[in-house]
């Protein structure tokens, strides 16, 4: 190396320094969109996932509906089922695999899935006692292999399968497997799911192929199906691999490019050399120090000078920016070197290309958590109203039993006494669960409500003032989110904080609607305070909602305020 000219060195130095920088970006930028690629597949596949999930519990509904049709008016429903059965005991097909304490008193249906000639063929059972007596039916179900055979947003390879709690592949699949019952499918996503872990990952199928893989289970009135939705991991890589072999061939193009001109350029270069050699020495290390000045030179010299300049600052830029945008600054500027900077043009589409994923990414998640949310309510309200209109007449039934039951006076006494324990403590259950001036008032009349039950069970001194009209135009989302926040802040102040004393204020305004409570308790560490306490379920439905929230709290109460916007 030592009898290597000054030129050559100089040719050889520019040629590793443009390696460094461009191995720097391409490395960066083929990381980043390999990232994004991966969390876009698994993203893609989830929601397809949930898709069919919903069109598949739909599918069953429809049928459970049916069949309470049938139950319930015996009315003729032979577009749906076949072998329908009424008798003492359970129907001879289904008895070596439902026990009778797993059947459920009417309306409550239980299914179970059970052998069909047809490879691939979802047949379910379906089976209710009433009376003592099993009321049960055959229910072919097609539609659910057509769901799963939809393969919109799956590419060539991907494909959505059904598999039992028995590792039993129960649909075709699209791999032309003759009979789906004998395979086999016990995957990382089945025994996950199955375990009441849903997610996505990569793994090998019951092929032995690498996929991408959304998995989740599905139990619907006994039945315990895991559904997985995946797409080969060749296959979603592709344009990843496109991507590698285009960089490596731009790279190419540019080494070349770079060798020929420090060439011809070294020759025009001896005497200057020494005087960046020093500079170029420190850029080969990273250090990105000011560049000589050139002395006035205008010739080639003088022009290298500033071209070296100008790539310093450049790599400055470059670095500075892509330090943001890696930190999530996605409102940092960057301004190419010309129009032709194609390097500057792909910083700026990486960021632009991270931005966009990561909003989506927020507002999936924002869109999953309110799915969530709405979900629990409907299930409260579900859960309250078959406690009001199911469990509640039974006891009321029971009472009257006994009042007419000939047994001794204390023993009918203490049975009343039990029992009217027992039905009002249904009716207050049912009531936690979704009060009915809620659904009919609004939150203001609710939050009342459960005050004034508040100060006659806890002897707490209660104030508040109500400013929610009754006719009152607002989502009743908003009057959920607002009840439900009121709810926890009331539970915190009665069962943590130990306040005696409660003031509370629900107040609409124009544009927005406004929540405040404040207690006399004990107060907590806000920045110590474990989730479990409710606060960070009241900040996600708060932020749900788009709204604000402040708390503040120390050793002499504490206090919640919130804002919801009306538009």
């Amino acid at each position: 190396m030592s009898k290597v000219n000054i030129g050559n060195k100089l040719a050889m130095l520019m040629i590793g320094l443009s390696i460094i920088v461009i191995a720097m970006l391409t490395s960066l930028f083929y990381t980043q969109f390999d990232t994004a690629l991966k969390e876009r597949v698994l993203l893609q596949l989830s929601s397809v996932k949930q898709l069919k999930i919903v069109k598949i519990k739909a599918e069953i509904n429809d049928r459970i509906s049916a069949f309470r049709r049938v139950v319930d008016t015996e009315e003729d429903e032979e577009r749906f089922f076949s072998n329908i059965e009424k008798s003492e005991t359970i129907p001879t097909f289904l008895s070596e695999k439902v026990s009778v304490e797993k059947i459920p008193e009417f309306p409550d249906i239980h299914l179970e899935g059970i052998p069909t000639p047809s490879p691939g063929q979802i047949t379910l059972a379906f089976i209710a006692r009433v009376d003592d007596q099993f009321i049960s039916a055959i229910a072919d179900l097609p539609e659910i292999q057509e769901i799963l055979l939809e393969r919109t947003g799956l590419g060539q390879t991907g494909e959505s399968y059904l598999v039992d709690e028995n590792y039993r592949l129960l649909t075709k699949s699209r791999f032309e497997i003759a009979d789906p019952s004998i395979v086999e499918v016990k995957t990382q996503g089945v025994l996950r799911s199955l375990a009441e872990n849903p997610g996505e990952d990569t793994f090998p199928d019951y092929r032995g192929v690498e996929v991408f893989s959304s998995y989740e289970k599905i139990s619907i009135n006994g039945l315990n199906w895991v559904i997985l939705t995946e797409i080969d991991r060749q296959e979603a890589l592709f344009p990843l691999k496109k991507l590698r072999s285009n960089l490596f061939y731009i790279l190419i193009v540019i080494l070349l490019f770079v060798l020929l001109a420090s060439y011809f350029l070294s020759k025009m270069i001896v005497k200057p050399i020494l005087t960046m050699e020093k500079h170029l020495m420190e850029m080969s290390r990273g250090i990105l120090e000011k560049v000589p000045t050139s002395d006035g030179r205008k010739d080639e010299i003088g022009r290298m000078f500033n071209a070296l300049e100008k790539l310093v600052s450049a790599l400055r830029d470059t670095a500075v920016f892509a330090d943001k945008i890696g930190s999530g600054d996605f409102e940092a500027d960057y301004t190419p070197l010309s129009e032709d900077d194609k390097m500057g043009a792909a910083l700026i589409q990486m960021k632009e290309r991270l931005q966009k994923f990561k909003e989506n990414e927020e507002r999936l998640l924002k869109e999953n958590q309110r799915s969530i949310l709405n979900g629990e309510e409907k299930e409260r309200s579900r859960l309250s109203k078959e406690m009001h209109d199911g469990l509640g007449p039974l006891l009321t039934t029971l009472r009257m039993n006994i009042q007419e039951a000939d047994l001794p006076e204390s023993t009918k006494k203490k049975l009343l006494y039990r029992l009217d324990e027992t039905i009002g403590e249904v009716r207050r259950m049912s009531n936690n669960l979704m009060p009915s001036v809620l659904v009919d008032f609004g939150a203001g009349e609710a939050i009342g409500n459960l005050l004034n039950q508040i100060s006659d069970n806890f002897g707490m001194k209660v104030l508040y003032k109500n400013d929610m009209p009754l006719e009152s135009e607002i989502d009743d989302n908003i009057h959920i989110t607002l009840y439900r926040i009121a709810q926890e802040s009331i539970n915190n102040a009665i069962k943590h904080a130990n306040a005696t004393e409660l003031k509370v204020s629900m107040s609409e305004f124009e544009d927005h609607v406004g929540f405040f409570i404040a207690d006399n308790g004990v107060g907590f560490d806000i920045n110590k305070t474990s989730s479990g306490n409710g606060i960070r379920n009241m900040k996600e439905r708060v932020k749900l909602a788009n709204g604000t929230i402040e708390i503040h709290s120390n050793e002499k109460g504490t206090t919640i305020e919130v804002e919801i916007p009306l538009s």
